[in-house]
């Protein structure tokens, strides 16, 4: 095991548009201290210093610039911080590369229960004036994600899964009530919640999860 006081550190908040990323995982970020890069957030200041562009093009230039920093952090063996939905191979195959590089990748993954509630929460992000997401990449993204996230199992310093899908009501003082279903170390299970009461969409992550503790 490396030594944490000199390893680099590589945090991930991981889940598919709507999850909830931020609000759960926003006090590791502020904890770790790492600089945090929220391809919402850049996608938003791309649409105002190029208006002539739309919300497809503002979230590709911030994929883009998200993927750069990271090739950055890891070449130059920096902590970094970001938000990914692991809805493709690129962010996926970098940090497994960070990791091979002998750099520790932290992820906290965030889910819902259903596309279908994906979908529902990024309209009502967008009625709030927040960006859209096409319906059929968050549906792509539910499966492909969580498939990456398992791929991805045997080269994490540190996993923790969430289930976001009970949502508070900011309007009555009520935050979100996110349920911590799985903790991993190096490959090895901290706590979990009992496998009869996870939900489906996290089932076969806490299944590779036993299996991959069993090996390690």
């Amino acid at each position: 095991m490396p030594d944490p006081a000199q390893t680099p550190r590589i945090y991930v908040l991981a889940g598919v548009n709507g999850a909830g990323k931020s609000s759960v995982g926003g006090a590791m970020l502020e904890e770790a201290g790492a600089t945090f890069y929220n391809p919402d957030t850049a996608a938003r200041e791309f649409r105002l210093k190029l208006p002539e562009i739309g919300q497809e093009e503002a979230n590709a230039l911030a994929w883009q610039e998200g993927r750069r920093l990271l090739e950055r952090a890891i070449d130059e063996r920096m902590d970094f911080a970001f938000e990914t939905t692991l809805g493709g191979n690129t962010m996926a195959s970098l940090l497994e590369k960070a990791s091979s590089a002998g750099m520790e990748v932290r992820i906290w993954y965030v889910g819902l229960e259903s596309a279908d509630l994906h979908i529902a929460r990024v309209r009502s992000r967008v009625a709030m004036g927040g960006h859209d997401i096409p319906e059929a990449k968050i549906r792509e993204r539910y499966a492909r994600s969580r498939m990456k996230l398992i791929e991805l199992l045997p080269h994490l310093a540190e996993l923790k899964v969430f289930d976001n899908t009970e949502e508070g009501d900011p309007q009555k003082g009520q935050a979100p009530s996110p349920r911590l279903l799985l903790h991993m170390k190096w490959g090895k299970i901290v706590s979990s919640a009992e496998l009869s009461l996870v939900p489906p969409w996290a089932k076969p992550i806490l299944q590779a999860a036993i299996k991959l503790s069993g090996k390690t």
